[in-house]
């Protein structure tokens, strides 16, 4: 038996903080070089205390533990809250968004919601973006041209060539004037993915509202802050990811 769409929808929405509290317990692990199979899965990372079932409730546990290991007080990372949080936010955000397109939009904005959020994590910690996550999302957006209905494979195809194209001269030109990095070429390879999954026609806007965001990012910082704030380096893979997703969003209506 088949199950129905708005059944399936419902177990998104339930199944959406757990998975982004799987996500970043393999996040952490991975970054730590333990195996997400060994029992210490569920102890505390500090104290080897065992993490109770009551205290395995995403969300609800980060609040009620204030944030930090029930025994030793250690704090918890601040990953599992994002993903938990944004996992579950970013899956009722597409419904709401998507309530009157065909169920295969609704669930592929949240499988790129759920792909975009811990790659702009791990961009935030550590100031790269990984080949292992933006070739697969390019190969991914290419071969939607050819089992999606509403963009076809040359948008797609000339869409990554834009991205590149136009990415890659910013790089280069910066790195010749500067000295410097500037745009690195994770951000490059995303952003001709981005460029490959939301079609040619919506790459400038795309690159427009990443900027743009980024920009009063760094405004805030420095009112906030002050101007040193300004120098230091930010981490353009949580702006990519935001607009492309909401860009999507606007390109399938």
């Amino acid at each position: 038996m088949i199950m129905s769409e708005e059944i399936f929808s419902v177990l998104l929405i339930v199944s959406a903080p757990f998975l982004g509290s799987y996500v970043s317990t393999v996040m952490i692990k991975t970054e730590q070089e333990q195996s997400i199979l060994n029992p210490a899965f569920s102890t505390c990372s500090n104290c080897g205390h065992q993490i109770l079932l009551i205290h395995k409730i995403p969300i609800l546990s980060y609040i009620i533990l204030k944030g930090a290991c029930y025994r030793c007080k250690t704090p918890i990372s601040w990953t599992y809250i994002t993903l938990e949080a944004g996992f579950l936010i970013s899956s009722i955000s597409a419904m709401l968004a998507l309530f009157n397109q065909t169920f295969d939009k609704i669930f592929f904005a949240i499988i790129l919601a759920w792909t975009f959020l811990p790659l702009s994590i791990f961009d935030v910690q550590k100031q790269r973006l990984p080949d292992l996550a933006t070739i697969p999302i390019a190969c991914a957006a290419l071969l939607q041209g050819y089992f999606l209905p509403y963009i076809n494979f040359i948008d797609c195809l000339f869409g990554f060539i834009l991205g590149f194209v136009l990415s890659a001269t910013v790089s280069i030109a910066y790195s010749k004037i500067r000295g410097q990095t500037g745009l690195g070429w994770g951000d490059v390879k995303l952003i001709a993915a981005v460029g490959a999954l939301i079609g040619w026609q919506f790459v400038p806007w795309f690159i427009f509202l990443a900027s743009i965001s980024a920009l009063i990012h760094v405004i805030l910082q420095i009112i906030i802050r002050g101007k040193q704030a300004g120098r230091e380096r930010i981490p353009f893979g949580p702006f990519l990811c935001g607009s492309s997703w909401l860009v999507w969003l606007y390109s399938i209506f």
